[in-house]
């Protein structure tokens, strides 16, 4: 499942990997930035967790594409 998230007018992409269907929570998220070749995107971050469910992956995919698009904009 992907996500897009916008943030200081910048656009990265959350991408969830589950290892079950039926799983309360995801097992990864990539946070995958644009690339200069349409179509195609580079991964900034891979976050690997346990987390209890799914917005608490969410909440901290949110704050390290955060904390990832402050560190370009400088």
């Amino acid at each position: 499942m992907s996500l897009t998230h916008r943030y200081r007018g910048q656009t990265v992409y959350l991408k969830f990997y589950w290892v079950k269907p039926n799983d309360s929570a995801p097992a990864a998220v990539h946070i995958v930035d644009a690339s200069d070749v349409l179509g195609f995107g580079i991964t900034a971050a891979e976050l690997v967790g346990e987390w209890p469910d799914y917005q608490s992956s969410l909440a901290e995919a949110v704050g390290a594409a955060n904390r990832f698009i402050d560190s370009q904009l400088g």
